[in-house]
């Protein structure tokens, strides 16, 4: 109950603070911007517990679930009841205390993915550009781009391991003459005359076709990071831009799974 209750006091902090008569001129500026999430490494921080909410008290012995509650999209709740609604990020939070999960740039269990333009075949086409962060072999932070989503746009399938187009079995008599019919009308599905043996891979096809010059490269849409690290859950952070507390990079969509769920949501996000 008395969770409830500070949910109702957190809602009703977000959802009034963009009345700029509560803090008055300057200061209500001020104030918004200490609240925002300003950055992803922010982010992780409030997570971790090593930043709070501006106003926190730390001698209160909820502060770290309230801080952790305030790194939600308060639109949430809208998708649910309020009672369920603080249930469920209640569960989650005492999972990550539970298990001591701390978000840091140098995990493999996070990846940001930037939803991009493209034009192909005059097209305008949008995927998802997943990136990883590694460490090169000079021992270098980096981002290197480790997925990509979207390419059934452009004709790709990934679960098609089947279909294939062959060359007829007597062709090696004939110098496989057959093949300069398939390079003229089967052009655009070439990839079919692959071995059964071969799988087509997503990244590999997507390399191709940039530098190829099929799929040109248009504009940066958003960011969304994903992240795998808390082992019952799977949650995403984007980025709100409002003028009220509730605001900056927020947990946008979060979902309890299990392993063998937490492993099809990675290949759905990285194609594979």
């Amino acid at each position: 109950m008395k969770k409830i209750a500070c949910l109702s006091l957190i809602i009703l902090l977000v959802i009034n603070a963009n009345a700029q008569s509560i803090f008055g001129g300057q200061d209500y500026h001020n104030v918004l911007f200490a609240e925002y999430v300003k950055s992803c490494d922010e982010f992780m921080c409030r997570f971790n517990g090593e930043e709070s909410f501006p106003g926190l008290n730390r001698k209160d012995s909820l502060w770290k679930w309230k801080n952790f509650v305030l790194l939600f999209d308060y639109q949430l709740i809208t998708k649910t009841d309020s009672s369920t609604f603080i249930k469920e990020v209640t569960q989650i939070h005492d999972e990550v205390q539970a298990s001591k999960i701390r978000l840091a740039y140098e995990s493999d269990q996070w990846y940001a993915e930037l939803r991009t333009e493209f034009i192909f075949q005059k097209k305008t086409i949008e995927l998802g550009v997943v990136f990883q962060p590694e460490i090169t072999p000079k021992q270098l932070e980096c981002w290197t781009i480790s997925g990509i989503n979207g390419l059934e746009k452009l004709g790709y399938n990934a679960a098609d391991t089947v279909s294939r187009l062959v060359i007829s079995p007597e062709q090696h008599e004939a110098d496989f003459t057959e093949l300069d019919g398939d390079f003229k009308y089967h052009a655009k599905e070439f990839s079919r005359f692959r071995s059964y043996h071969s799988d087509l891979d997503a990244l590999s096809y997507f390399f191709a076709l940039v530098e190829s010059g099929c799929l040109k490269y248009s504009k940066r849409l958003y960011v969304t990071f994903h992240f795998f690290n808390i082992p019952s859950y799977v949650f995403r952070v984007n980025h709100f831009d409002r003028k009220m507390s509730n605001s900056g990079w927020l947990i946008s969509e979060y979902k309890k799974v299990s392993e063998q769920e937490k492993e099809r949501e990675l290949n759905k996000l990285l194609t594979r």
